[in-house]
């Protein structure tokens, strides 16, 4: 069995039917961001998990910008609005932000399930 992930929650948004977090892996003082910081779309009802491709983040006075190659995340410090890009259209979604510290086990343990499953296909 492979070796569990050392994973801090930097960001946790969460609705009836989705969560996002920001995901880091502790212990890799030599390995690219990339490795290290995960942005993470899980589908309550599939139990999918989904990589973000991340490419930018900004901010202005509390409100908080990400930019992945899926669409655009919006935050504050009480509410998220996801919206994902796909050929049938954008899809928004509002999520509630929660405390990283909050994260359930039982989704710790699948998202480092996720993360190890990912890991070890691109060695």
């Amino acid at each position: 069995m492979s070796e569990l992930f050392d994973l801090e929650f930097l960001y946790y948004f969460s609705n009836a039917e989705t969560c996002v977090w920001e995901a880091k892996i502790n212990g890799l003082p030599q390995a690219p961001p990339e490795k290290v910081f995960h942005w993470l779309y899980y589908d309550r009802a599939s139990h999918e998990f989904r990589k973000l491709g991340f490419k930018s983040m900004d901010s202005d006075d509390d409100r908080h910008h990400r930019q992945f190659a899926e669409g655009e995340l919006w935050f504050d410090a009480t509410e998220a609005r996801l919206v994902l890009q796909s050929s049938a259209g954008s899809k928004e979604i509002v999520l509630k932000v929660n405390e990283p510290s909050s994260v359930p086990v039982k989704l710790v343990s699948s998202v480092n399930a996720f993360l190890r499953d990912q890991w070890d296909s691109h060695q």
